[in-house]
């Protein structure tokens, strides 16, 4: 992306926060416009829309009128495992993941914390597989690991052969990693809509 489309979609992205703009219509104003520049970028070529470097390039605060948090449109912190994740399923079902009514949270726990990502996928249709993704299956899964950090964390699988190879936003960048099966962490496991529970392994 140009450079002048990063200075215009800052621009907006300034104006959609409270530490900057005081007034409610003009920051949902600006949240649609630096969502248009991100989102809508060809030269992004499949690529996570939001991780040019210099976009929102300023340190997050949730903290009232110095909140400074950007959000794509789905309403995720951008650069997160879950922002991450609604973008891979909008670039596979061509619609961005709907938001449920939250279910209890503790305090300090934000509504759709990676944590809680079950509540989100069940709502869309997403189905838990207890027996977690088989060798060379199609369907797509996403994972959550409830105990990685304070917020948990989502995996996209990549791939799975005899380990397993996924993607996740974490440290304001993307990471690849693998997880051999004997050694995977604590993965809750769902499937896309419409994936069909394997009826007996592969090996």
């Amino acid at each position: 992306m140009s450079t002048f489309k990063i200075r215009v979609a800052n621009f907006f992205a300034k104006n959609s926060c409270p530490a900057w703009q005081p007034v409610g219509f003009i920051r949902r104003i600006s949240r649609i416009i630096y969502r248009s520049i991100m989102e809508n970028d060809i030269s992004a070529n499949y690529r996570y829309p939001y991780a040019e470097p210099e976009f929102a390039n300023w340190p997050e605060s949730d903290d009232g009128r110095n909140y400074t948090l950007i959000s794509d449109s789905a309403g995720f912190v951008i650069r997160h495992s879950p922002s991450y994740c609604a973008w891979r399923i909008k670039r596979r079902t061509g619609k961005w993941p709907k938001r449920p009514t939250p279910g209890k949270r503790a305090p300090g726990e934000h509504a759709f914390d990676a944590k809680h990502w079950d509540e989100l996928l069940e709502f869309n249709g997403w189905q838990r597989r207890e027996s977690g993704p088989t060798p060379f299956d199609d369907t797509k899964f996403i994972g959550i690991i409830k105990d990685e950090g304070e917020f948990g964390q989502l995996v996209w699988l990549e791939t799975y052969i005899t380990y397993y190879a996924v993607s996740t936003y974490a440290n304001f960048r993307m990471e690849t990693r693998t997880f051999l099966p004997s050694e995977t962490p604590d993965i809750i496991w769902y499937a896309e809509p419409g994936a069909k529970e394997p009826s007996h392994s592969v090996f």
